[in-house]
């Protein structure tokens, strides 16, 4: 189709959105997270909900000029999002059946890492945010994983919602 001589607004440095500047081209390096302080997964890391949380959460709302900062709905969507995910999960008799739940739905555990990228790529959402994302869906391998990760996620919503801007 021919373009008549318009320019591609895409070509010119936008987004869909219409915000200009470049947005990152290629998805984050994960670097894998541990959770737990002892073998047997009995003891979370108290860091990783404590002064990590505070870190994670203060890098969503304080990020570079070419970032936008992360809304607190837009956070809650992640979170409740996966929480819906681990209910269901939850719906198990026993461990075991749980276990097999949780093999079940880790596609659409690990589909959040798509997720992450398109609420940066939509700049809805910063790096940072992305970066966390991919870190701990590359350190959820079992259910006591994810139920880890949640835990985390909870304490970083509190410290976002406190760091955050918003009303």
């Amino acid at each position: 189709m021919p373009n008549h001589g318009r320019q591609n607004p895409r070509q010119a440095g936008q987004t869909r959105g219409g915000h200009g500047g470049a947005a990152p081209t290629s998805v984050p390096v994960a670097t894998r997270i541990q959770y737990f302080m002892d073998s047997e997964k009995q003891k979370l890391d108290p860091v990783l909900v404590d002064a990590k949380a505070q870190e994670w959460a203060s890098s969503f709302v304080f990020v570079r000029r070419e970032d936008t900062p992360l809304k607190t709905t837009q956070m809650r969507r992640f979170y409740d999002d996966l929480k819906a995910i681990e209910r269901r999960i939850l719906l198990g008799k026993d461990v075991h059946a749980q276990q097999a739940n949780f093999e079940r739905d880790r596609a659409l555990i690990l589909m959040f890492k798509a997720k992450a990228v398109y609420a940066e790529k939509r700049r809805v959402s910063p790096r940072a945010f992305t970066q966390f994302i991919f870190d701990h869906m590359e350190s959820i391998k079992e259910l006591r994983d994810f139920q880890a990760f949640l835990k985390i996620f909870e304490a970083v919503v509190a410290f976002h919602r406190f760091f955050s801007e918003e009303r």
